[in-house]
């Protein structure tokens, strides 16, 4: 992890020349594959443009906590996919089993400002992924009343 981040500072100092960031997203079998190395990925980072693109697609699959996940991310988090294991549209918030209220409550414990991103893998013709993200966007607002009330 220490080696990773020594070789990222050329290109973190050149996100913050250039007023960005650089969001590093948790995938299994990866440098960011679990909740213990997103911690030490948090440890050890000092740079202010460096942070996580949270996919909980990736911690389901893993079977850890979306929200322990939140939690160790912290003022680290950068990016969140609001996108859950499944397949098709089911990976879309409101679209499959997963009830996001606690992961928009995770978020809001931690002070995250950012977008939450509606997010999947596949082929959708245009007009019902319209729909579906429409659907989406409907689901998180009301998870969002329920997540902060």
């Amino acid at each position: 992890m220490k080696g990773f981040l020594e070789k990222l500072k050329p290109f973190a100092d050149l996100a913050e020349k250039h007023n960005s960031y650089l969001a590093i997203e948790n995938h299994g079998h990866a440098l960011l594959d679990s909740i213990d190395s997103i911690k030490a990925f948090t440890d050890l980072n000092k740079h202010p443009r460096v942070g996580i693109a949270l996919a909980p697609y990736h911690i389901q699959a893993g079977k850890m906590s979306v929200e322990e996940a939140i939690a160790a991310c912290g003022k680290q988090l950068l990016c969140f996919y609001a996108w859950q294991h499944g397949k098709g549209t089911d990976q879309l918030p409101g679209h499959g089993p997963t009830d996001f209220a606690p992961w928009l409550a995770a978020l809001a414990k931690i002070g995250y400002a950012g977008y939450v991103n509606p997010f999947m893998h596949g082929e959708v013709e245009a007009d019902a992924m319209s729909a579906v993200l429409a659907k989406a966007r409907d689901y998180l607002k009301a998870c969002y009343k329920k997540a902060v009330a």
